[in-house]
């Protein structure tokens, strides 16, 4: 949430950080009843577009940046974690565990920069395009003004990496109850991988994919299977004790008060 609040007054849009608060475990819950966390990053844009009057563009261009810097600080562990991690895997899983952070990187860079990587011919070619083209450029225009708030952005890459810690802290406390016996840092490498395999669209808030990578991990750890699902039933339980957090949430500020945000 932090991270929004700053990159949001970077665009010298102050929302109260009560607010945000509240919109952030709204959108946490929308991230665990839909496939991928992008359900989650449409409803914080919405709910400050439809109860601050902020522009979508403003609103989707911080969320994208706030996002790229989540993914550069986790890409940032996943190499340090290099130095623990190669005593339990081959190079040749590293590599191909590691394309799952750098693909993300890649994607969102694509969105950002179409036409180093030619996505903006799109327009051109595809008819049904043309008419968001104008609303993209919008957007871009309100994303470039990024590269002059490099005070804001720093700040908000070191609230990254310490919100990063935080969670490969809840995620080494699980590790301790499930009796796993990993070192801290290897978590710099598990969590974020286990963390964006969620985003795969193929089931609700990554469900079943997110325990199976979880389990499929562990075991290149020479964690016994048993070990690893409960493990993952461990980290599933926090998830959902969150997501009903964000729901309760949901339930006062949009049923009993039916207000524009009760915080």
């Amino acid at each position: 949430m932090l991270r929004w609040d700053i990159l949001l007054k970077a665009q010298e849009i102050n929302i109260s950080k009560s607010f945000l608060m509240q919109s952030y475990y709204i959108g946490y819950f929308y991230s665990n009843i839909f496939p991928t966390n992008i359900g989650g990053d449409i409803y914080r844009c919405y709910d400050i577009y439809k109860n601050k009057n902020i522009r979508l563009e403003n609103s989707m261009s911080v969320v994208i940046v706030e996002r790229l810097i989540g993914l550069f600080s986790a890409t940032l562990f996943v190499a340090i974690s290099f130095f623990s991690i190669y005593r339990y895997l081959s190079p040749a899983t590293i590599l191909s565990l590691s394309l799952i952070p750098i693909a993300g990187i890649i994607l969102i860079l694509a969105f950002i920069k179409p036409e180093t990587f030619k996505l903006n011919r799109l327009f051109l070619k595809i008819r049904f395009l043309r008419r968001f083209e104008t609303r993209f450029n919008s957007f871009q225009k309100h994303f470039a003004e990024f590269k002059n708030k490099t005070r804001y952005l720093a700040l908000s890459f070191s609230y990254s990496l310490i919100s990063q810690l935080i969670f490969f802290a809840s995620f080494y406390f699980a590790n301790l109850y499930s009796r796993l016996n990993l070192d801290f840092f290897s978590f710099f490498f598990i969590n974020p991988i286990i963390t964006l395999s969620a985003n795969i669209p193929i089931s609700i808030g990554g469900i079943g994919i997110r325990e199976n990578i979880a389990v499929f991990l562990l075991k290149r750890f020479h964690i016994a299977e048993a070990r690893g699902v409960i493990f993952a039933l461990v980290i599933l339980f926090i998830i959902i004790i969150n997501t009903f957090v964000g729901g309760m949430t949901y339930m006062f500020k949009n049923i009993f008060y039916k207000s524009k945000g009760f915080l």
